[in-house]
């Protein structure tokens, strides 16, 4: 009988090893199943207009985002960022790094400095391709200017995934990008809801870079939106500009000047974090109330306090994890449209103070002391 009670104390431990293994391993995989918008079918850049798939794609197809299997050799991929000198490319850029460490494959990442250095990023992607990579991940400053460029890596036996950003290329392999028409439009979608009993609001909108794959899109989307409006909605005026920081500032501390009468601030990230504080300053803070196209960690404790009243978000950081995943199940052999989707992003939500304890810092922008990363090398 002693021996028997050893057995089963013994049995049992095995067991609760085991299942404590388990739960270890399953903990280990801490990025949760994200639902996107997948497209499957071949592309075709003829049928393709700015902020919408091309025409030639299937209706999307709502799934659970799978990572590939281990990839068939430690391959290289090339990045090429607009610029690294905000939150949101910080996010994406951390979205690659974890995601290329966790699949074993190697990066050499570059970024041209800003949405003004359209021929940097041509030069840096031609650089990129004599490094002969086994793929490219492009985030393209513009939306058509770099159609030629990607024709000729491609051309070169070098795959190109376009990531945030949409681009036209008719030579591009695979997109993980949202539709910023649709972020827009969320944003509108807010403002109307918000200002349902209002006859009429007065809205300044900041898209970002005129000529970008994203900003235009988001007024076009915003445009859309309220045209279900019950009142009437007047854009006092729509400013164009790089998305650095001064140059968006400057940018709001105009429009201030110039409309003595403003009910929203719809804006890109940078300069809807901008707005918070020259509405402090000039009192204006309880009357205009700052939307956002987009999120990025400053917006984060804003939103939380009531300081910025709303966002959409595009899970940036996933949108990174899914091009390194849409490129290596490339060059494993999978084909894009058939395989995995040739286009897919996350579904969008609006992020506001009443829900933003469902949206974790770290699931939208990843962990907070990560800095920069240029240069992965590959498991050998």
């Amino acid at each position: 009988m002693k021996n028997f009670s050893i057995w089963h104390i013994c049995a049992a431990f095995i067991i609760c090893s085991l299942f404590f293994i388990t739960l270890s391993n399953a903990s280990e995989k801490t990025s949760p199943k994200i639902k996107v918008n997948s497209y499957y079918g071949t592309y075709d850049a003829s049928l393709k207009k700015s902020g919408q798939p091309s025409g030639s794609l299937e209706a999307p197809k709502v799934e659970e985002w799978a990572s590939p299997a281990s990839p068939k050799r430690p391959y290289i991929i090339g990045v090429s960022f607009p610029h690294l000198k905000d939150p949101y490319w910080l996010a994406v850029n951390y979205g690659i790094i974890t995601q290329a460490k966790k699949l074993g494959v190697g990066i050499r990442l570059v970024a041209a400095g800003g949405y003004t250095e359209l021929q940097k990023q041509v030069d840096q992607v031609e650089n990129l391709a004599q490094q002969k990579p086994d793929g490219i991940i492009l985030a393209s400053i513009s939306y058509a200017a770099l159609d030629g460029a990607v024709a000729e890596i491609v051309d070169k036996g070098i795959p190109v995934i376009e990531v945030i950003n949409d681009i036209q290329a008719p030579a591009i392999k695979a997109k993980a990008l949202v539709s910023f028409f649709n972020m827009g439009y969320n944003a509108g979608k807010f403002v109307i809801e918000d200002a349902k009993d209002r006859p009429e609001i007065n809205v300044i909108f900041l898209p970002g870079p005129a000529g970008s794959g994203w900003a235009p899109d988001t007024l076009d989307g915003f445009k859309k939106a309220a045209e279900s409006f019950s009142g009437k909605v007047n854009l006092l005026a729509v400013k164009w500009g790089d998305t650095g920081k001064n140059v968006q500032l400057n940018l709001i501390e105009d429009a201030l000047q110039t409309f003595p009468n403003i009910d929203y601030i719809v804006a890109n990230a940078v300069a809807a974090d901008a707005a918070v504080g020259p509405l402090a300053e000039t009192g204006r803070n309880k009357s205009v109330k700052v939307v956002s196209t987009y999120i990025i960690p400053p917006l984060y404790e804003k939103i939380k306090n009531g300081l910025v009243a709303a966002s959409p978000s595009d899970l940036t950081v996933t949108q990174g994890q899914m091009a390194v995943d849409m490129m290596v199940r490339l060059l494993n052999g999978e084909e894009p449209g058939k395989d995995f989707p040739f286009r897919a992003g996350p579904i969008i939500p609006i992020i506001t103070a009443n829900n933003i304890k469902n949206y974790p810092y770290e699931m939208l922008f990843g962990e907070k002391n990560f800095r920069p990363k240029f240069n992965v090398d590959p498991k050998k």
